[in-house]
């Protein structure tokens, strides 16, 4: 049934867009195709069902490694110009792009086919842009992406995992060398349409349920100067019923949601070889009822040796969480968590060791949060090749004090967890080496082989008990096929 859905809906689009009327109109095709394969070793550190959720930062494991698995993902994004003034974007996705794995969407009893018998074709992005007198109005489900990625991060052309979009409203007016852009995103409506509960279930309150951002960018850009300055606002309204996970208490927000402002800071600077980009975001307001604060910052240095080498210097820091007495025991949130897409290394803020045993939850949801990182790189390009070197080196903001009563804060699994005894964790989150290899088939095609070697630091021996885990040197590596058309 499914297929026959897919089919119909294909030709009810080809026979719009091909029909009479569409005869004026000007149709834009483009996409990508991805294909990729990744192995990685030792990322259990020994750790085999530890059957606790007080266990720290083991990584939870079906079996020891290796872990093996395959991307596969295809998005087609056609373009209407309808005319001067107004054009209508798409993104269709077919997959995934984080879980769309080779062997999945299959159906178990076809033992001979992997046709997509549970599959979906989703629009990840629908939607208008109109010229008028006083700026561009962009109204539908857009891509939301703003300064190096931090918080909104939609690159298209990247291996991106997780891109933002939102449905929104949203105005982009420029003035000379400024522009300014309010807007409104709608992420979730909620579980009702007027009203919501507060925490008490008896007890009614006005307002939506759902999850929205206010926001405002005002930036200023001089060709001359060759500089880029910009600030965005965002007010972030959570209402109690928000059908959506709290990343401060890993649940379904229930009784309480949230509202907070962010203030992010963005600039970018090209100064003879060099190129500075830098974005800090800074967090204030509420989380479940908790006062939350929290700061964070990235930064990209690029000096253009000359035609074949690059330098590349990457550092940043996202807030931790302290440790508190108890469950009961007020205390004020300042974790801060970078978008995932954002990827320092290969493996670390990257891959989501933790989740390689539960399909259901995506292997790239391990976002920057609760470090001080620093990554030098070397990238070398020539012909059709291109030869990447790195090393990266992390430490921890805040770690768990240790001992039999109270709660520390477990970054992965996004909640506290009750502290059970065992010796006080360590800083050191280790150092990373990766070297990424690419090869330009064509305009269309590449070719990329991703290597990567983690060495642990002492932060991940913390298990909630007497006895550390057992560090082990993690190998990854990734083979991936890019197609853009």
């Amino acid at each position: 049934m499914l297929k026959l859905r897919s089919t119909a809906f294909l030709f009810i689009l080809g026979s719009i867009l091909s029909g009479p009327q569409a005869s004026a109109l000007d149709l834009d095709w483009h996409g990508q195709l991805r294909a990729e394969t990744n192995w990685l070793w030792g990322y259990s550190n020994g750790i085999v069902n530890p059957g606790t959720l007080n266990n720290g930062y083991a990584n939870f494991s079906n079996g020891d490694t290796p872990a093996a698995f395959q991307n596969l993902f295809f998005a087609l994004s056609p373009r209407v110009i309808v005319n001067d003034n107004v054009s209508v974007k798409s993104d269709i996705w077919m997959g995934t792009a984080d879980r769309g794995m080779f062997g999945g969407n299959g159906i178990a009893a076809d033992f001979f086919t992997t046709r997509t018998g549970n599959a979906v074709i989703s629009a990840n992005t629908f939607y208008a842009e109109m010229a008028t007198d006083f700026g561009t109005i962009t109204v539908g489900r857009a891509p939301l992406n703003y300064g190096l990625g931090l918080i909104w991060n939609y690159n298209y052309n990247s291996f991106y995992r997780l891109p933002s979009t939102g449905d929104v409203i949203k105005m982009v007016t420029k003035l000379g060398a400024f522009r300014f852009s309010p807007a409104v995103v709608k992420y979730n409506m909620g579980s009702n349409y007027g009203g919501t509960l507060a925490a008490a279930p008896s007890t009614a309150a006005a307002g939506s349920s759902g999850v929205s951002d206010y926001s405002v960018a005002l930036s200023y850009a001089n060709d001359d100067d060759q500089m880029e300055i910009g600030l965005l606002f965002l007010r972030r309204l959570a209402g109690p019923n928000a059908n959506v996970i709290n990343p401060y208490t890993g649940t379904t927000l229930s009784g309480l949601g949230y509202a907070y402002n962010v203030w992010d800071f963005h600039v970018k600077k090209n100064a003879g070889i060099f190129t500075l980009q830098a974005e800090i975001p800074l967090a204030t307001g509420l989380i479940a009822g908790q006062e939350y604060s929290s700061v964070a910052g990235a930064a990209k240095i690029e000096a253009k040796l000359n035609e074949k080498w690059k330098a590349k210097l990457n550092l940043g820091m996202a807030d931790g969480q302290e440790d508190r007495a108890s469950a009961s025991t007020a205390a004020k949130l300042s974790a801060f968590y970078f978008h995932p897409d954002y990827r320092p290394g290969l493996i670390m803020f990257n891959y989501n060791l933790r989740n390689l045993s539960n399909s259901a939850s995506s292997p790239y949801d391990n976002p920057v949060t609760n470090a001080r990182y620093l990554s030098l790189g070397m990238n070398y390009s020539s012909g059709k090749w291109s030869h990447e070197m790195q090393g990266l080196f992390a430490v921890a903001a805040k770690s768990a004090d240790g001992g039999a009563t109270g709660q520390h804060w477990n970054g992965l699994d996004r909640q506290y967890q009750n502290s059970v005894g065992g010796a006080a964790q360590e800083k050191g989150l280790g150092f990373e080496l990766d070297y990424l290899l690419g090869y330009e088939w064509d305009e269309a095609m590449r070719l990329g082989l991703n290597l990567g070697l983690f060495f642990p630091g002492k932060f991940y021996e913390f298990n909630n008990s007497a006895t550390p885990n057992a560090l082990k040197t993690i190998f990854g590596s990734s083979l991936n096929l890019r197609v853009l058309f």
